[in-house]
């Protein structure tokens, strides 16, 4: 398997650039929530804000509980660990949005943007592949199989037709929304400290290689959300 041919070093560059890529997301679905209450707030729409606050708010701390929850749930060994099912879950709720800006493209009768999102998200999603994969190897995790790891990514894609026959159905609440982006913030800061902690260990604590790679996985995931943006005025 690839985890037993990957070096102690080798698997520090993998957690680092993969910490990376989930800081970058993470801040990506936050700033998302962030924006959609702070709408609310600069419109004095005080009864959304102040819902939208509460539901934002709940979403943080409830998931955060739910996580630590079921990480003292988990076996004493390593193989054990939900890290790569809490991503692939962290991640789908982040694509339910992702089908939420296609379906809207094509209600407007935008055909080259929702095409353009189609195609900027599929590409923006490799990264997302990564993220998935290597806490699977990082933790030596049962769900390391390629079998296993199939199945997390399509719970992590599949949800994008999800949000976009959701936004069909004329479910597009900017409450719902800021929910969704909230859970998946909260789940990927989650996994992103303790993939950070391993491997900032793996590589000899916070020392110059773990944030040069750290840094390199947060450019990886900028340049190919840049590129989505870029297909998307063409």
């Amino acid at each position: 398997m690839v985890k037993a041919k990957l070096s102690r070093k080798a698997l520090g560059y993998l957690g680092a650039i993969t910490g990376g890529i989930l800081s970058y997301l993470a801040l990506d679905t936050g700033s998302a929530a962030e924006k959609i209450v702070g709408d609310f707030l600069s419109s004095k729409a005080w009864q959304d804000f102040l819902i939208s606050l509460a539901l934002t708010s709940t979403a943080l701390i409830g998931t955060w509980l739910a996580l630590s929850s079921l990480e003292r749930r988990e076996g004493k060994h390593a193989e054990d660990s939900q890290l790569p099912l809490i991503v692939a879950l962290g991640l789908g709720v982040h694509n339910v949005g992702e089908g939420f800006a296609i379906a809207s493209a094509l209600l407007s009768g935008a055909i080259s943007s929702a095409f353009a999102f189609t195609v900027g998200f599929a590409v923006h999603n490799a990264t997302e592949g990564i993220a998935i994969a290597s806490p699977s190897v990082l933790t030596r995790s049962r769900w390391a199989g390629i079998r296993r790891v199939l199945g997390l990514s399509l719970l992590a894609g599949l949800p994008t037709m999800l949000g976009a026959s959701i936004y069909y159905l004329g479910v597009n609440s900017p409450h719902f929304l800021a929910f969704l982006y909230t859970v998946a913030s909260a789940s990927l800061v989650f996994v992103m400290v303790k993939i950070n902690m391993v491997s900032a260990g793996l590589l000899g604590g916070f020392r110059e290689k773990f944030w040069t790679w750290l840094f390199l996985g947060v450019a990886l995931a900028y340049g190919l959300e840049s590129l989505m943006t870029i297909l998307g005025t063409l």
